[in-house]
Formats: structure tokens, sequence, C-alpha cells
């Protein structure tokens, strides 16, 4: 069996032909969706980065009796899913760029037998160069990253001529001529994973004019997380930026057709299973983005986290990750499948290893909380799933959503706010809280989050009684 995992960072489902975008360019995208098994109903779970990857390699919380994990590093004695395959004779081998995986102690790619780093991105300290200016390019106030940070950026992409010199581009040839070497191996996972289009939102040119041409304004390639209009981002400046954002997507989707072309050239398409995922996606202006940018969930009396990279400051005030940023692109590709099939079932991070261990046979964990897709993707019956979990943990902060086609129900166990409830439906702006109209609704939300995550809630007081 053939494997192949693919994470594309912060990639918005909305923006992929095949969930009803018609204004982003993904062809390629499309063609894999068209042979695969496509989930409508898939969502983060644990948020952000870090704690997705341990979602996705553990398949469990970070301690008993708590179902989500925070941002802290794979421990030496936690078996990870790579680990797993190895034991059991499966070559596995990681290719990314995502250097808050691997570089800075950072250790995702913990239990790969093979593993390299298109290192760079993020401000990672990879190319210095005494030329770049340290002048910041728009006001400190709309900007993600510190001085410091920010000249770390411009050192890593100065050189930039050709697509390849970009990440996700780089990131893919050196997938492509992994498998050229191993496309012979007759089991194998090939874990293959970019930080695009995460920010900063700098494709080529040419991809940018595709969707904003001969703009001459400000660029806002890494805005802040929190609401740009306190910000001073105007709003023809959000819409640039929307198209930056756009134009990173189109490159990934350009990644992919050369990673589909290069396995129709070796004669394995029909070989492999695909799996295409994202851990969030991203706010920037969007309907119901709630006027905000970044990936924001609390924000300070600035309006904002993470300006030049500080913490918010003064009151925090807190609110929900929202559906651009909590629905997620699925794809699940079986050997052999060339048309693609809508599945409902609702599919989380931690179902990604129990389903990459059906797929090479194995017997699942115990203590594993997710569950393989393959059932779902054969029409077998399996126990219904009537939410999909979130999840926050970050500082003081200690977000719980609760999630369904139609409604967002979010709270805060240890009382920073009251719970919300968002009408997915009938409000696209997802700027109503309407919890107080819908009380029965809340509390069995509220009661399925709390039987899911028991940890989070003892001690903590019900709203709902």
């Amino acid at each position: 069996m053939k494997v192949i995992f693919i994470m594309s960072d912060s990639y918005r489902r909305d923006h992929i032909g095949t969930y009803g975008n018609q204004k982003i360019h993904t062809p390629n995208l499309d063609k894999l969706a068209g042979m695969s098994n496509v989930f409508d109903q898939a969502t983060i779970g644990s948020f952000p980065t870090g704690p997705n990857r341990r979602d996705i390699v553990l398949s469990k919380g970070f301690k008993p009796n708590h179902s989500f994990n925070p941002w802290i590093n794979i421990a030496p004695d936690e078996v990870t899913l790579a680990a797993r395959l190895n034991n059991n004779g499966i070559h596995t081998s990681m290719i990314t760029d995502v250097a808050n995986g691997v570089t800075r102690g950072r250790n995702m790619f913990q239990g790969f037998e093979y593993c390299v780093c298109n290192r760079g991105q993020e401000g990672d300290g990879y190319a210095a160069d005494y030329n770049v200016s340290d002048e910041m390019p728009v006001p400190h106030k709309t900007i993600r990253y510190n001085v410091g940070t920010y000249r770390r950026v411009q050192e890593n992409r100065c050189a930039r001529r050709y697509e390849e010199d970009f990440f996700a581009p780089g990131t893919y040839k050196m997938a492509c001529e992994w498998l050229e070497r191993n496309y012979k191996r007759p089991d194998f996972l090939l874990w293959l994973e970019t930080f695009d289009p995460h920010e900063p939102w700098d494709p080529p040119q040419w991809h940018i004019d595709r969707y904003d041409p001969g703009y001459k304004g400000r660029v806002i390639e890494f805005p802040p997380y929190g609401f740009y209009r306190k910000l001073g981002i105007t709003e023809r400046e959000i819409r640039h930026t929307q198209a930056r954002y756009a134009g990173e997507c189109t490159m990934v989707d350009g990644c992919i057709g050369r990673l589909l072309a290069t396995l129709d050239k070796l004669q394995i398409l029909d070989d492999v299973a695909i799996v295409f995922t994202s851990d969030h996606g991203i706010c920037a202006g969007f309907v119901g983005d709630a006027g905000c940018s970044g990936k924001p969930h609390f924000v300070g009396e600035e309006g904002a986290w993470l300006i030049e990279g500080r913490r918010p400051e003064g009151k925090i005030t807190y609110f929900p990750l929202r559906t651009g940023i909590a629905r997620i692109p699925l794809f699940v590709k079986l050997p052999g499948q060339s048309k693609g099939k809508r599945i409902q079932r609702v599919a989380q991070p931690w179902d990604i290893a129990p389903t990459v261990m059906d797929f090479f046979g194995l017997n699942l964990p115990k203590e594993f909380q997710g569950e393989s897709l393959l059932p779902v993707v054969a029409g077998k019956k399996v126990k219904p799933r009537p939410y999909a979990f979130n999840g926050a943990i970050q500082g003081k902060t200690n977000l719980r959503q609760a999630m369904t086609k139609d409604w967002l129900y979010a709270c805060w166990p240890t009382g920073e706010r009251e719970p919300w409830l968002i009408d997915l439906k009938r409000d696209p702006s997802q700027k109503k809280n309407v919890a107080k109209k819908h009380p029965d609704l809340c509390k069995r939300m509220h009661a399925a989050l709390a039987k899911f995550d028991p940890g989070a809630f003892e001690g903590t007081k019900n709203p709902w009684k």
C-alpha cells in the first residue's frame, strides 16, 4: 500500500471549486476531488497548527479525560502514527516546509524514518543577508511580526525569481523527486506538508495579478490577528489581501497538479491512496469572518492579538472560531478510485491516523479517540456523529465548541464569557449570538461537549441547568 498524506496549512475550504467556489482557480484540487471521497462535514479539532498535528499523529488528547491538545511538543514517550507504521515494517518519509513543526525544538517529525525540511518559513533563521533592510513596509500596527522576524522573512525570500524558489512549489519539487526515487517501494507513507497558503501571503506576482491586477496601494500580507478596521486597514487594502491569499491558494493548487502529473508519469496514480486536508482556515474580511483578519478567537484593547508579535494587552475580548476557520477540506482517495463521492458524516483530524493505519490493515490502538473513515467510505453502517467538536487551549484561554451543519455553539468552561450560539443557516455574517433564544439546543450541545471532553468541564458551572 502506498499512501500520501497532504497537509496544506490554512487552506480555507470555500476557496476550492469542489466546495462551491467559482472565483478561485483550483483545477487540480478539483481534479483530485473528482477521484476522491469528499467530506462535506470536516472540521478542525484542536486549534491551531501544533495542536492540530498532535490530533493527527496521536489521535487523542494530551492527557486522560482531555480530548484536545495544547501547543506542546511531541514528548519522547508518545507513540506517533509514523512510529506505529515503522514498527510494522512500513517506510515513512516526511517532506515539509512547516518550520514551527520541525525547528526550534519542535519534533513533529518524531517516528519518521526519513525527514527533510525545506527551510525558511515563518521567520526561520535560515538565509542571512546583510543587504536586507530593517525598514517595515507598513505601519507596525498592521503587521503580525516584530522587526527581527520580519527581517528574517525578507532574508529568506529576497533571492526569489522562479516559482520553484517559493516554498510550496519547492517542497512539492522535493516530493516529486522523492517519488521518482521511491515509487517502486511496495509500502510507504509519504507525509507532504506545506505552510502555504498560511501568511505571509506572498505568492509570485502573476498569481496575485489573476485576482487584483494593477494594484498600487499598501501591501498587507501578514496582518495581526484581529479586527482589521480597528488596525487601520482599509476595505481596498483588505480586498488586495484577499487577492494575495487567493494567489497562494492557486499556487498550492499548481503544486497538487505537479504531484498528480508525477504519479501519472510513474504509473502509480491508480495504486496510491491520497488524503488531502488543512489544519484550519483563515480570516481576511470574507463573509462570515465578522470583520477579522488572521485567525483570532480573542483580542486585546487594541482590537488584535499578535501586533508585532505581542500578546494582547488590557481587557481581553473572547469570541468563537467561526466557520472560515473551523471548517476544513478533506479528500480521501482510495487506490483505484476514479469517481468522486460526497460524504456527509462528520470527520475530524483524529480520524486521520486510524484511517491511514486501516489502509495498511493494522489494528487500531484502544487509546485512539478517532475512527477510520474507510467503513463510511465503503457505505457501511456506523454509529452516528451528531456533532463535531473544536477546542483551543492557549494560555488562559479555554474555548470549546460543538458544531453541526446549521449551528455553532461555543463556550468557555472557565468562565471567560457567556456561551455563544450562531445560526449558520440564517446568519451568514456570524455576528449574532442567539444562545438565549435557543436554551434547549444550547443545553444539548453543552452536554455533548462535556461528555466528549470531561476534563475541561470538571468543577465548572453549567450555564444551562
